[in-house]
Parts: C-alpha cells; structure tokens; sequence
C-alpha cells in the first residue's frame, strides 16, 4: 500500500467521525499519470476504526482503494491506497541546503524522470548540474563551460578524484541528452542513474557541509 499525505488531499469528508478524503491528488499506480481522484463508495468500519472507498483513474478508468485509519481530523489522518506499483520519485529533502532556483532545477528534473522522459531528465540533469558548480565558484570566477567549471570547484573545493570523476560521468549523460542521436538516447535506467548521481552530489557539496557546520556551532555553544 501507498501512503497518501495530507498535503496531497484536494478535499475532506467525514464518515463515521473518521476524517477520509473525497478526493487527492497523485500518481496513478495502472497508467502512471498525476490525476486527481474522486473517491466513492464510502464504507465505515467501526471495529477496525477506517473508511474504505474506492476511486477510479480519470485517465486509464482502472480502480484503486482507498484506506483512512483513524482520524478525527485532516492534521492527523493516515490515508493509503492500493495497489502501490507506480509511486513517483519523491525529491529528496535539500531545499534548505540549496538555493531556491537551483531546487527548482532539481525538482525538474525529478518531474522529467516521473513523468518518462528520460531524454529530458538527462538535459536538467545537466542544467542542475551546471548550476549546483557555478554556485560553489566565487561570482568573478564563474564560466559557462561546464567541464571548466567542474575542473576549477576541484581545485578550490579539494574534491576526490571519485568525485570529479562522478561529476564529469553526469556531464556526459547530459551531453548525450542534449544531443539529439536515435541511437544513444538515454533509457529509464540511465536516466535513474544520472537523478541518483546527481542527488548525491548535492548531499555532497551542500548538505553534508550544511550539517558538518550545524554539528560544530552546537559544540561550540555546549562547550
């Protein structure tokens, strides 16, 4: 089963006292497309404390269930459907370690590979990429060429060679995306190992450094 989060829930009901959705907003588990659902058929079940409801993809038409356990209100309620197969991506949690613009280009490029354009996740995958190393570099020194820029954050930032090497692998990928050839087009494997590479680059550069110095201003607060 696949959770349903609050934020996803379009609008509320109550049956029974039990707070379940009439309709939310996700991935459809048959067709994988982001449609909203209407749900129907609410039935209350007193013994195990849920409403049960079924809904259908206003797309594909195939039916979902729809369980809500035990909530009095929308702030506390806990919502699943089934089946759970095609569950999008969820964006990692770095929107405090990044810039705004740079975590939109990031989110983009999660939506392009929910979405099956793979073509597309690898040429974000490289606009982010393009823009998490421009960041690292001081303003007056920053240059449009990617490798360039991958090569400098190198030698100021003292990143691995695994790193660099990493980095450089992601810059290919979205050469290749960008670059229009029937055959080497990227697939979903290697537009998944592209996003993944990605997202770990930017625990890298700016979450772990993030958290590192959060760890050292609490000691020093303690000492």
């Amino acid at each position: 089963m696949r959770q349903i989060f609050t934020k996803q829930v379009r609008k509320w009901a109550k049956v029974g006292g039990i707070s379940t959705p009439q309709s939310f907003s996700t991935w459809c588990p048959h067709c994988s497309e982001k449609v909203t659902f209407t749900c129907a058929n609410h039935l209350h079940d007193a013994k195990r404390a849920c409403v049960t409801s079924s809904a259908n993809c206003p797309g594909c038409s195939h039916h979902v269930g729809v369980w809500s356990l035990g909530a009095h209100g929308p702030e506390s309620a806990e919502v699943y459907i089934h089946p759970s197969n095609g569950e999008p991506r969820e964006p990692r949690n770095v929107s405090d370690s990044i810039s705004e613009p740079l975590y939109r280009s990031y989110t983009s490029t999660v939506d392009a590979y929910n979405s099956g354009n793979y073509v597309a996740t690898a040429v974000c995958c490289r606009r982010t990429l393009e823009g998490l190393f421009q960041g690292l570099l001081p303003e007056g020194k920053r240059v449009s060429n990617l490798a360039k820029a991958i090569s400098d954050v190198a030698d100021s930032v003292d990143l691995a060679e695994p790193i660099r090497n990493l980095a450089n692998v992601l810059r290919h990928g979205g050469n290749l995306g960008a670059h229009f050839d029937m055959e080497k087009e990227p697939d979903e494997a290697m537009a998944l190992q592209m996003l993944t590479l990605l997202e770990n680059l930017i625990e890298f550069l700016h979450v772990l450094p993030r958290e590192i110095s959060a760890l050292e201003q609490h000691l020093d607060r303690e000492s």
